[in-house]
């Protein structure tokens, strides 16, 4: 069996946007305004190729295996995820003008939690999406994806690596817990519970 890789993102990569997806559950919704399939594929992907925003392959890595992209995973100081959220926002406008303010009002928990939620410390190396296609389970590549974060974080002088995880994923916690993850806070928001989990690289 081949080994699997982690690469520095590609723009290209056609299932960028899609892992996106698959990372954000039901968050994405808001931030394509809307549950039409297509328009959510299309804003991802749109986001995935560009720059300067939150959920840019410029902040991911790639999990690859003989040629084809089985996961993702996106990370950054907690202080850079903070300062994308207004540019991220405006790229969102440019695509779905007055359509994107329509369905949130329409649906303002969404909003308001997404709007609200307090991912990371300032000191902590964040890991914001992550996300494996389900023909690739069983590989191990949560793991290598989440270890490959951590030498970021190091590399860029993180002693902390932190994520945020929905209460009733027991197998993510699981996970986690095993790579050394402890909770470190309870998150309770209209639309959401989740746990925030840290982990000391030191």
């Amino acid at each position: 069996m081949s080994q699997v890789s982690i690469v520095k993102a590609n723009p290209q990569t056609a299932v960028g946007g899609k892992l996106t997806e698959m990372a954000l559950d039901y968050m994405k919704y808001s931030l394509a305004g809307s549950r039409e399939p297509a328009i959510i594929n299309n804003t991802f992907q749109k986001l995935w190729k560009a720059r300067n925003n939150r959920f840019s392959h410029e902040y991911a890595y790639e999990a690859v295996r003989e040629g084809k992209t089985l996961g993702m995973i996106m990370c950054y100081p907690t202080i850079l995820m903070d300062k994308l959220a207004w540019p991220t926002f405006s790229q969102l406008f440019d695509i779905h003008k007055w359509r994107l303010l329509g369905y949130n009002l329409r649906n303002w928990k969404e909003f308001y939690t997404m709007v609200t939620l307090k991912e990371g410390e300032k000191d902590e190396f964040h890991i914001g999406t992550i996300a494996a296609l389900p023909e690739s389970r069983g590989l191990g590549i949560g793991t290598e994806l989440i270890r490959h974060a951590e030498k970021q974080a190091l590399l860029q002088g993180f002693a902390k690596s932190s994520l945020t995880v929905k209460q009733e994923n027991a197998g993510a916690i699981k996970l986690y817990e095993r790579l050394g993850y402890n909770k470190v806070g309870v998150i309770n928001k209209p639309a959401v519970s989740m746990y925030r989990m840290s982990k000391s690289l030191n």
